[in-house]
């Protein structure tokens, strides 16, 4: 199989099928990206792991690829059907499973591996399969990020061989007001402290809770995404919320207080912060996405949030993507000299279920 797939400036990027007899190939560009990342401390590779049986294996059991720049082999990635050992439970043959993405060192910042990335997405479609998945450690959260600022949604995290990965699926091409979660980091503090200088002490409140004091300090943000958005023993998920469309950061979202013990979190600090984004039914999905993550790829058995009572359209919001209201905590928050009162609400994994399958 031979496929041009995208263009760089004035030169192409072809990406073809590779050959037996290019093991040879192949295995220079993941000996080069072992060495780099040793020399990086990243570790994630070894040159020792490339044995010749190895390479033989993947033409044997997967479809390899190479990516040509101007006629020049500048990288390479391996598709497969099935991967149990990593998707385990959640393993489905009706998708593409990428693995081995490599930039050779001399190509690299030159966005060709978004460009190879775009070109598994494409093959896939081609090929009439459900989608493309990929696999990421959880330790990597940059990568990660770059994932998730590619459309991959987070769909759970596995160990295998004593490593976690997290586990993404490439979303539908998008549509006009759909969003994706990115993992919140400095590069959104910006974001959110414009939004919350044009609050005052009690609309700050409303979304974040008492935890915070207005005007809300950088320091208190770098504090909050300290050790943060690692999915298998973080407290705290923590995103940005963005327009797919426009690429455009609209708001956030975190899904906190994650006992694995006793299967619970609580959905909090839900906030569409950009005015010319408002009414525009985002909320709603920002809500669904975070249940989405709680239930499905987190497994939780119980995700809980508050709201305060006279809240009365964000409570709303919340019934109508299943939560129901368990109690009032009277006066329960002091703003300003004034108490305030809040309902706790909460939705169970059976009522996610029928909620979902009827999406």
């Amino acid at each position: 199989m031979s496929q041009e797939y995208n263009s760089i400036g004035s030169n192409e990027l072809h990406i073809r099928r590779a050959e037996r007899g290019e093991e040879a190939l192949i295995t220079s560009f993941l000996v080069e990206a072992a060495d780099w990342m040793e020399e990086t401390g990243t570790g994630q590779w070894r040159r020792a792991m490339f044995t010749p049986e190895l390479i033989e294996g993947y033409f044997k059991e997967r479809e390899v690829y190479v990516a040509e720049y101007n006629g020049e082999p500048a990288g390479m990635f391996t598709l497969q059907l099935g991967d149990q050992e990593y998707w385990q439970d959640k393993n489905d043959e009706d998708y593409y499973y990428l693995h081995r993405l490599t930039v050779s060192l001399k190509f690299r910042g030159m966005n060709i591996g978004l460009s190879m990335l775009d070109g598994a997405v494409q093959i896939a479609a081609d090929s009439g399969k459900k989608g493309l998945r990929l696999d990421c450690l959880t330790e990597l959260i940059p990568l990660n990020r770059f994932y998730q600022r590619q459309d991959f949604r987070y769909m759970g995290t596995h160990n295998v061989n004593g490593k976690l990965a997290n586990l993404y699926e490439k979303l539908p091409p998008a549509r006009e007001n759909e969003l994706r979660l990115e993992f919140f980091g400095e590069r959104d503090m910006d974001h959110l402290l414009g939004w919350t200088d044009q609050q005052d002490a009690q609309m700050l409140m409303q979304w974040s809770g008492p935890i915070w004091q207005h005007p809300l300090q950088r320091h208190e943000l770098e504090q909050y995404i300290d050790g943060a958005n690692h999915p298998s023993h973080s407290e705290w998920l923590i995103y940005a919320v963005v327009e797919r469309l426009s690429g455009k950061t609209i708001g956030h979202m975190a899904l906190g207080r994650i006992d694995r013990k006793n299967r619970s979190a609580r959905l909090s600090r839900v906030l569409v912060g950009d005015p010319a984004a408002r009414g525009k039914g985002y909320g709603r999905q920002m809500v669904m996405e975070g249940l989405r993550i709680g239930f499905e790829a987190l497994g939780l058995h119980r995700i809980t949030l508050a709201v305060f009572d006279y809240n009365e359209q964000a409570a709303g919001l919340y019934e109508s993507c299943g939560f129901r209201k368990e109690g009032l905590l009277r006066d329960t928050a002091l703003v300003e000299g004034r108490y305030y009162s809040v309902y706790e609400m909460a939705i169970l994994e059976d009522e996610w279920q029928e909620l979902a399958s009827n999406i």
